[in-house]
């Protein structure tokens, strides 16, 4: 039995969206191994700011950075989830002691966060307020440290 042109171009279409999966010794994926074990040579900031990004619990949307595509998060948002889930700096290992402020202090001047502000920053016609979630940023410059945040 022959197959028509349809289900040739389905089955091609499946075989380009599969990812192949690398097995090792545990019945899991490489790159799910490499997701739970912090690597030595990457910097506990970064292995913390990848899991704060990776949680669903912190409220996040997509936008258009000069001419990219980013997620964002805003800054009343992280330091409300910080200080709401303090088992969360427990992954910075000997810096737990450090106040929320300093950790984003800390994660603003290793870049790993990058403080943005809306490019239209005037109510649409015929709207009330400024939107929540802007769909435009553009790169805050002015300096990069984080001002005392009330919650």
């Amino acid at each position: 039995m022959t197959k028509s042109g349809t289900e040739k171009k389905r089955e091609a279409a499946k075989s380009k969206t599969r990812r192949p999966t690398v097995q090792n010794g545990s019945g899991r994926d490489s790159s799910d191994v490499s997701s739970k074990k912090p690597d030595a040579g990457k910097d506990v900031f970064q292995v913390f700011a990848e899991k704060v990004r990776d949680n669903k619990q912190l409220e996040s949307r997509w936008a258009v950075m000069q001419e990219t595509r980013v997620e964002y998060f805003r800054g009343k948002d992280i330091v409300k989830f910080l200080r709401k889930h303090p088992e969360v700096k427990e992954l910075l290992g000997s810096e737990t002691d450090l106040e929320v402020e300093d950790i984003v202090n800390i994660l603003l001047k290793k870049n790993l966060l990058v403080r943005c502000d809306r490019v239209v920053k005037t109510v649409r016609p015929g709207k009330k307020k400024l939107s929540t979630w802007p769909a435009h940023l553009e790169i805050f410059h002015v300096s990069c440290v984080l001002s005392k945040m009330t919650s």
